[in-house]
């Protein structure tokens, strides 16, 4: 092992950089949360046990969030890099069961100063895939801390962690089954399957699971999407999905890669000679029991594979062969100062870039959607046309969780996918309320009412056009909007004012 101090300002300096980067461009240039982060705080507003398409607990943290402090690109941003930050002092934690305090402090910058965390969460603030993050290394140092120490606290650890990885997303039990494999194969932690506490854990986890698994029993609509990823019939489709997984590795690994390349060239990095340690020899059955499950999934049942299922398989490739290096020669200039200096001013200059091109430039029909002027603006029409309601916003995934949102607590906005899968749909509700329809493409409007929204009157053709926000580019939108009207209007003042 490599002896040194605990990791240093610049190198903490360096990662809070990355981390803040998302942070400030939601604040300043993109205001407006994308598409995935609208739905989960959509669906979070109403705590569901189960949602249309996944494990609750992303919907739970989005709607706790726009909660307690709104639901701006920049609040939900802010707190998918708070969990960030969480695993990565847990993938510090791991590191440092197998090495030296300067070494795990090395990698841990060379990781967490990537792509993905800086730039992600903008995209896929707390989604799913991303917050694995924070779950997948906080169970691995958790079960490798019980299997040495034996402690009740780390088995309570593992139990919950192991919870909430699941009910973020399914795919955890590639982790868990190639962990399983691992205390089988490894001999120094195979005594934990002797030993009451992993039953404990395990226990832990399945109750802390259960009201969701219940839930499923009773409307499966998240198993049945999981099931419906599994289309790639044909071996081009299978060897695309390949393509995929590849890429999505390679992509949420940079520039960590390039960094081990430059020290490998510089002699600043060195191969591991040292024997292996029973948590390294864990680490690696376990990337190596995941990735011979992925590519069965894949190449053998037709998982139709995107690129950022990757994210915590490559958090855990790190892990595993980080310990297989250690730093070498005058390694220690280039950790303390050098690198934490060379990407924070990588991050910075980046960051200043965009939002340079995204002000003055460039615009992100998404990200800078006038939202919230949207929603007045539409109400404003609604209003003018009947005295009580909308109950629902219907229609696009973009559009209603977008303007739908931002149209308060009297509105419930669903995808048109969503409706019947959402626990929370109310045919009464929409009867007694109506629903604004909002679809960019007025040409299949009717057909797509026709599938999931069958039996409803739509009004003539309303439009709304804005402008983008936080852009000098002249670029507007415009949203397409049909009215379902409301039956269970009374005067338009009781409805404005209820119990007078």
């Amino acid at each position: 092992m490599v002896s040194g101090a605990l990791p240093t300002r610049r190198q903490g300096l360096a990662l809070a950089l990355t981390l803040c980067v998302p942070v400030a461009l939601a604040a300043i240039v993109f205001p407006t949360p994308m598409y995935d982060t609208r739905e989960l705080i959509a669906w979070g507003r109403h705590f569901p046990l189960v949602t249309p398409d996944h494990p609750p607990l992303m919907a739970w943290i989005g709607g706790a969030v726009e909660k307690l402090f709104g639901g701006s690109a920049a609040s939900m941003v802010a707190a998918n890099q708070i969990l960030m930050a969480v695993g990565l002092c847990y993938f510090y934690a791991v590191l440092r069961l197998m090495l030296a305090p300067a070494a795990a402090a090395l990698f841990t910058l060379i990781y967490g100063a990537s792509f993905y965390t800086a730039f992600g969460a903008l995209s896929f603030a707390l989604n799913a895939d991303i917050l694995q993050l924070t779950s997948w290394p906080a169970v691995v140092f958790h079960g490798l801390r019980a299997g040495r120490t034996n402690r009740i606290s780390h088995w309570i650890g593992l139990g919950i962690w192991t919870a909430a990885a699941l009910l973020t997303k399914y795919n955890s039990v590639v982790l868990l089954a190639g962990l399983g494999v691992a205390l089988l194969v490894v001999r120094d932690f195979r005594s934990m399957l002797r030993r009451p506490g992993l039953y404990l854990a395990m226990a832990l986890a399945l109750l802390l699971v259960s009201p969701h698994v219940i839930a499923v029993l009773g409307r499966g609509t998240a198993v049945s999407y999981g099931l419906a990823r599994f289309e790639a019939d044909s071996l081009t489709a299978r060897l695309s999905s390949l393509g995929q997984l590849i890429a999505g590795h390679l992509a949420f690994l940079m520039p960590a890669l390039v960094v081990v390349a430059v020290g490998l060239w510089r002699g600043l990095l060195a191969r591991q000679r040292e024997a292996m340690s029973g948590e390294q020899q864990v680490l690696l059955v376990t990337n190596a029991t995941m990735l011979v499950i992925l590519l069965g999934l894949v190449l053998g049942g037709g998982l139709s594979y995107v690129f950022r299922y990757s994210a915590p398989y490559a958090m855990m490739a790190a892990l595993g062969l980080a310990p297989l290096l250690r730093p070498a020669g005058g390694w220690q200039a280039w950790a303390e100062r050098e690198l934490p200096l060379t990407l924070a001013a990588l991050y910075a200059a980046l960051g200043m870039a965009i939002a340079i091109v995204y002000l003055g430039f460039a615009s992100h029909s998404a990200m800078q959607e006038p939202t919230a002027a949207g929603a007045a603006a539409i109400l404003a029409e609604w209003d003018r046309a009947y005295p009580c309601g909308p109950a629902y916003f219907f229609g696009g995934r973009q559009e209603v969780y977008g303007v739908g949102l931002q149209a308060g607590a009297r509105v419930t906005p669903l995808f048109y996918r969503d409706v019947a899968g959402a626990p929370w749909f109310d045919p009464a509700r929409l009867k007694a309320g109506g629903a604004i329809v909002i679809d960019r493409d007025p040409g299949e409007v009717d057909k797509r009412m026709g599938f999931f929204l069958p039996g409803l009157t739509r009004s003539p053709e309303h439009l709304v056009t804005l402008p983008l926000r936080r852009t000098s580019k002249a670029k507007t939108i415009t949203y397409h909007l049909y009215f379902v009207a409301p039956q269970g209007c009374g005067s338009r003042d009781d409805l404005r004012h209820p119990g007078k």
